[in-house]
């Protein structure tokens, strides 16, 4: 059976690498759009999406140009012999485009983290039209659209079940994990700062980005003697924050997997001037919290320094005075709010459900 997984952004191919691996021993053949951990497991890629991301128009506009014909190419695979199983992974902008087509070409669609999960006020309206079963992230948003009539189910965080497989005991904590984020745009506004502010850091610092970065990280980073690693090899991420005493971590999913190691951070994020101007043109208002432990709780768990609130000494200050119990709190209560641990394993399942109806 063609079982073709549509993952943008790094998370995306994480979640598209753990179901692929999942899926490929029962006999599927998996295909699709993804990055360095779908392409590791020999997943043969119609576009590669590791660079995509984007944080203004001008960007979205410069990187859907460049995804046209990455589009097209997807369109035809779907047309290219038996339909199978279609499994988007976020990433709405392109992914809902390709449920209507893939649809209509008669496959069945699962969505894996229908884009917006995380809002608890609505979901997105064309996702019960759009998809044969939805597998969601957020018990909220489960309940959400099975208000609207879709077949939604909420199995717990897939991040859950990846951090129990690939760490199944304590390890010992010492040092500082860095992550500056998956774009290179995070990565040249955060680690210049990241750089100063920690450059009197006395432990050892460990900082993984993907492997596209790597060269960009290391030619940045001043201190020699810390590890600069490929965050794309299978535990990188999650054994670095197991292993730290704390972390500082750029907004986006690696908050959440940092609270689900358990690991004390500051959260940062920077745009650039000429974002902050289009942000500021387009009348958008900066939420009351950005990364995903405070939003979960709706209160503010870890310190969030973003944009003029990040400076090198706003950072060390805050490294130096986090408040351990507070955070260690509010991340049991995150994994308690994110059981079980079993989304991937119970997503196969209805992946086998659906192919057996095609």
């Amino acid at each position: 059976m063609q079982i073709f997984i549509s993952a943008g952004e790094a998370s995306g191919d994480l979640y598209g690498a753990e179901l692929a691996a999942r899926l490929i021993p029962l006999g599927h053949e998996v295909t699709g759009l993804g990055g360095s951990r779908m392409a590791a497991l020999g997943v043969p890629l119609i576009g590669d999406s590791s660079t995509w991301g984007s944080i203004s128009i001008v960007q979205s506009v410069r990187e859907g140009l460049r995804g046209i014909g990455t589009y097209n190419r997807l369109k035809a695979a779907l047309q290219t012999g038996p339909p199978g199983v279609f499994i988007p992974i976020d990433f709405g902008y392109m992914n809902l485009r390709l449920c209507r087509f893939a649809k209509q070409a008669g496959w069945k669609v699962l969505y894996f983290i229908p884009p917006g999960s995380w809002r608890r006020d609505r979901q997105g309206k064309d996702i019960p039209t759009l998809a044969n079963e939805v597998v969601t992230n957020f018990p909220w948003s489960a309940e959400i659209l099975q208000k609207m009539g879709c077949s939604a189910h909420f199995y717990g965080h897939p991040l859950l079940e990846i951090h129990n497989q690939v760490l199944q005991s304590d390890l010992p904590r010492s040092g500082l994990a860095v992550l500056p984020g998956s774009r290179r745009s995070e990565i040249e506004q955060l680690l210049p700062i990241l750089n100063q502010a920690l450059s009197s850091y006395e432990g050892h610092i460990t900082i993984p980005v993907p492997p596209k970065q790597l060269d960009r990280v290391r030619r940045m980073w001043s201190r020699g003697s810390d590890d600069i690693i490929d965050g794309s090899v299978k535990g990188a991420v999650l054994s670095t924050l197991r292993g730290a005493e704390s972390a500082v971590v750029c907004s986006g999913t690696a908050t959440l997997e940092a609270a689900l190691a358990k690991t004390p951070m500051v959260v940062v994020y920077k745009v650039s001037k000429a974002v902050e101007v289009e942000t500021k043109l387009i009348g958008f208002k900066r939420p009351e919290f950005v990364s995903q432990p405070n939003i979960l709780l709706q209160r503010e768990i870890v310190p969030e320094l973003i944009q003029e609130g990040l400076t090198v000494q706003s950072l060390r200050d805050t490294l130096g005075s986090l408040d351990v119990g507070k955070q260690l709190q509010g991340f049991d209560e995150i994994e308690a709010l994110l059981s079980p641990a079993t989304c991937l394993t119970q997503t196969v399942e209805l992946v086998q459900k659906l192919a057996s109806q095609v």
